[in-house]
């Protein structure tokens, strides 16, 4: 661990009482969860093409068969709990370290961790809700996965289930309250993303065109290594952030 690196960014958080964090697949992987543009993830195996041509609302819309037989076996999760790094950011949010997180994952884990401010702009793999007209029914993904049909229909009207997450073809969820909080914020810290997918990338790097600390911590380059106050490349996510956590706790 990099004992400088991590004396500076708990310097950082400490002389702040709004600090935003972002967070990206990376942080998931020591959970379980695949990082689907990693070197073995479906981004990358099945080709990039592939996989969001399926993933889109036009595709679902067209082929719901297809696209659940897909979803299906990449993309409803194995039954995993909160890593490390997910229990200590709730932990620190709790002490008043950070205000609030924005998230691209779709998991639920900084929630089931324990989070309380956490702003999902991918939405939610554990939810899905009604396409019929005037039906707002939702399911959790437990009715899904014991659905014995491919494409889940909604109880109430027969209408096709959706997965509550954003596919390609569609707006981001909480646009503006995710864009106001992390431009509100005096530092912001970018934990497991390479800041490569829009518009979220586009907030961090307009956060970044004023004088406010920006801390990246991730295994690898980012978009916006350039721009960062410092920068932790690590693959120890949840190590690294238990020891900021416990130098600013015995601070």
């Amino acid at each position: 661990m990099e004992t400088k690196t991590i004396d500076r960014i708990v310097e950082i958080l400490a002389g702040s009482k709004n600090n935003v964090v972002v967070t990206g697949a990376g942080i998931s992987t020591e959970a379980g969860i695949p990082d689907f543009r990693g070197e073995k993830g479906i981004y990358r195996t099945l080709g990039e093409d592939r996989v969001m041509s399926i993933l889109n609302i036009s595709f679902f819309k067209k082929n719901p068969h297809a696209f659940y037989e897909f979803y299906r076996k990449y993309f409803i999760f194995p039954a995993v709990e909160p890593g490390l790094a997910h229990r200590v950011l709730a932990d620190m949010e709790k002490r008043g370290y950070i205000k609030a997180i924005v998230t691209q994952n779709i998991d639920n884990l900084h929630q089931r961790a324990g989070s309380k401010r956490v702003i999902p702009v991918h939405g939610t793999a554990d939810r899905y809700i009604c396409t019929g007209v005037g039906c707002y029914a939702s399911y959790d993904d437990e009715y899904v996965r014991r659905s014995s049909e491919v494409v889940p229909t909604c109880a109430v009207c027969g209408g096709i289930l959706k997965p509550d997450v954003v596919l390609f073809g569609e707006p981001i969820q909480n646009h503006r309250y995710a864009r106001e909080t992390i431009l509100g914020a005096k530092v912001l810290v970018v934990i497991g993303s390479s800041l490569t997918v829009f518009p979220l990338a586009g907030f961090v790097e307009e956060f970044s065109r004023s004088a406010k600390d920006l801390i990246i911590i991730n295994k690898g380059k980012t978009g916006m290594d350039h721009a960062a106050t410092i920068k932790l490349d690590t693959d120890q996510t949840g190590a690294a952030l238990e020891e900021i956590n416990r130098r600013l706790i015995s601070r």
